[in-house]
């Protein structure tokens, strides 16, 4: 019988699934590259602590485990269109875990079926990849029903502080609420700024939105 991990992320996708799926998990994985919100590392704390025991791994790219650190060296930032850093500092670190303690596995992944397009063919002999959220069409809205029914909180929205994803109300957000990570946004930005970066319309619009945001009192 094939051991399954499930790659957790924190979200409302994967904590669902792993309500579901519970019985059937064999470990739970969180990879902490430090770029998280600090309300996602609250909540794999208490999901840790009252639902499921979650192994925390740190990536090493480059003798980096920070992403944050990493960007700053090599003054560069994320991409929408390449999404290296999730493959480097999330998705890699996870195999890498998998084929050295298990050597072959079923990683669950939580994408809900609003996200069946983000599925990649992933060709790896030793691990298989399933979607059971998309498999039975469970979108996010009942992802969070599950969650409720469980009696647990609700996640925030799980991701980077520093992703190109950003929408122009989370830049706001994240200066309201976590003002020391909007000032580290702003220093990476400025970092990149001593490289031409003019061909990069992901930097180009965010630095936009932060000069806007500058002028703000």
């Amino acid at each position: 019988m094939s051991v399954k991990v499930l790659s957790y992320g924190g979200g409302v996708g994967s904590t669902a699934l792993l309500l579901l799926k519970k019985e059937e998990i064999d470990e739970a994985i969180f990879v902490d590259h430090g770029g998280d919100y600090p309300h996602t590392y609250e909540y794999v704390k208490y999901i840790s602590e009252n639902v499921f025991p979650i192994t925390v791994i740190k990536p090493n790219v480059e003798g980096f485990n920070n992403l944050y650190d990493y960007l700053m060296a090599k003054c560069i930032i994320p991409s929408i269109k390449f999404r290296w850093c999730t493959y480097k500092f999330k998705i890699l670190p996870v195999k890498k875990y998998i084929k050295k303690k298990y050597r072959k596995a079923t990683m669950l992944i939580g994408y809900t079926y609003d996200e069946r397009e983000r599925i990649k063919e992933q060709k790896n002999k030793d691990i298989t990849f399933e979607y059971p959220l998309v498999d039975e069409k469970i979108t996010r809205r009942q992802a969070i029903e599950i969650i409720q029914r469980y009696g647990l909180k609700v996640p925030q929205k799980s991701a980077c502080w520093f992703c190109p994803f950003m929408k122009k109300s989370e830049i706001f957000a994240l200066k309201k609420r976590y003002p020391d990570l909007f000032e580290k946004l702003k220093k990476l930005h400025s970092n990149c700024m001593r490289k031409d970066l003019s061909w990069n319309f992901d930097f180009v619009e965010k630095q936009r939105t932060l000069t806007e945001m500058l002028s703000l009192p």
